[in-house]
């Protein structure tokens, strides 16, 4: 016959047992689902894999999802020309203002500019007399840009700015200082050329692609302004005292 002390062993192992199998089915349930969700979290996917940002077919800048901060993307390389960044990169730029703008409600401002004129001065003087414009107009911008601000060479002839935390009023500062500088020293050359100019504010009620589309259209209805007063700038004889116009628009 078993001991008392016998008994109380088994007695004893019976119920570690017990909350050993207890403790094991409760505990089933949380590894499963751990599992699961390791089994369909997504793969590490090395950044060059990702899609890059680049233009429409109208040549408008299309956002792609963001793959970081402010910056360059992995594999491009800055303007050689100038050391500002490119297309694809004004691309993500706008799409994470796009996203700032909405979750942190505080305006930004995109600004467009372009050399009005540059492609009469290439068919007069050649492309190496343009480019030699170029250099002096992003040295202009980036004067007059905060370090927050984000600049970018869209094409051989146009530049993008982005101003965060700026609405379109405080944006007038930036527009006329750049301007004005830009203004008299372009008109001072073989060619009168000007900048055209367009900006317009991005804040909750009107997204970044909305803001994008409406300084395009000032961009433009500056630059058919140009047009027109170049075609008014005609003298009694019938001959053009300033650049000839094209379907109504300077080129």
């Amino acid at each position: 016959m078993p001991t008392p002390d016998t008994l109380l062993a088994i007695i004893f192992l019976a119920v570690a047992a017990n909350l050993i199998v207890g403790a094991a089915v409760l505990l089933a349930p949380r590894f499963r689902d751990r599992s699961r969700s390791l089994d369909s979290a997504p793969a590490f996917v090395s950044p060059d894999r990702l899609p890059r940002a680049g233009l429409s077919a109208d040549g408008r800048p299309v956002g792609r999802p963001a793959i970081g901060v402010f910056g360059p993307l992995p594999g491009l390389s800055s303007d050689p020309g100038t050391g500002l960044d490119l297309a694809p990169s004004w691309s993500r730029w706008l799409q994470e203002e796009d996203s700032r703008v909405r979750r942190y409600r505080h305006p930004a401002t995109i600004v467009l500019i372009e050399i009005d004129g540059l492609d009469r001065l290439i068919d007069r003087l050649g492309a190496d007399a343009a480019d030699r414009l170029i250099p002096p107009v992003a040295a202009t911008l980036r004067r007059y840009a905060r370090e927050v601000d984000r600049i970018a060479r869209l094409s051989n002839r146009s530049f993008g700015v982005l101003l965060p935390e700026t609405d379109e009023v405080q944006a007038i500062n930036f527009v006329e200082r750049v301007r004005t500088t830009c203004d008299l020293w372009l008109a001072s050359g073989a060619m009168s050329l000007k900048l055209a100019m367009g900006w317009a504010e991005a804040n909750p009620g009107r997204t970044i692609d909305t803001a994008l589309g409406i300084a395009e259209g000032r961009l433009n209805a500056e630059r058919r302004s140009h047009g027109q007063l170049a075609a008014a700038a005609i003298d009694d004889d019938g001959e053009r005292t300033g650049p000839p116009t094209r379907a109504g628009q300077t080129v």
